[in-house]
């Protein structure tokens, strides 16, 4: 949370170093997501949704401040002792973002850190936690006079694992079973931009 506010606290330093050039947008975007490894089979294509700030003081490079959410069924399995659940997770996020070729149609790309609570899939074996979260990907948007319309990647690899399920060996302890469940989102965007 504090590299959160860190990162808040820099975009407003970069505020009044605005050039001619510089855009602050506020974007909703909306799509789907899928686990992938431990619960690359063990889930269903989920939803996702979110809403950035970004500020680009030059036309090239810039921060974005955001918020991703998503929700996923977790399929029953009898090997890993796992019942059904929908797993949620709620990510906070900072990235530098890199505008490859600026212009009508801007293609993206970027990279930082973020925290993400995961919840709701206790009945999986899924405690909820926060997780330490390093969020990539790429993009392409366009302005429409004051607005933006894109598409967006974002893969979202999890520091720590989230483990999938549990099983007693003979009444005695649980065996945790499953491991690392990254996860990648794909989205619409529509937002304002302001010049």
């Amino acid at each position: 949370m504090k590299k959160l506010l860190l990162g808040f606290a820099a975009a407003l330093a970069f505020a009044p170093m605005a050039m001619a050039d510089s855009e602050f947008s506020v974007v909703l975007q909306g799509g789907g997501t899928k686990y992938n490894q431990a619960l690359s089979s063990g889930s269903d294509l989920g939803v996702a949704y979110g809403a950035r700030l970004g500020i680009l003081p030059t036309p090239m490079l810039g921060i974005e401040l955001g918020y991703l959410g998503s929700q996923n069924n977790v399929k029953e399995s009898l090997d890993l002792g796992r019942s059904a659940s929908t797993i949620k997770t709620n990510e906070g996020y900072g990235d530098l973002r890199l505008n490859v070729l600026p212009g009508a149609f801007t293609p993206y790309v970027f990279g930082g850190y973020g925290i993400t609570w995961v919840n709701g899939g206790q009945a999986s074996g899924i405690p909820n936690r926060s997780v330490n979260t390093l969020p990539f990907g790429g993009g392409i948007e366009t302005n429409i006079g004051d607005f933006k319309l894109g598409g967006r990647f974002q893969y979202n690899y999890l520091f720590n694992k989230i483990y999938t399920g549990n099983s007693a060996a003979g009444g005695v302890a649980s065996v945790d079973k499953g491991g690392n469940a990254d996860f990648y989102n794909v989205s619409i965007d529509l937002g304002a931009s302001f010049r």
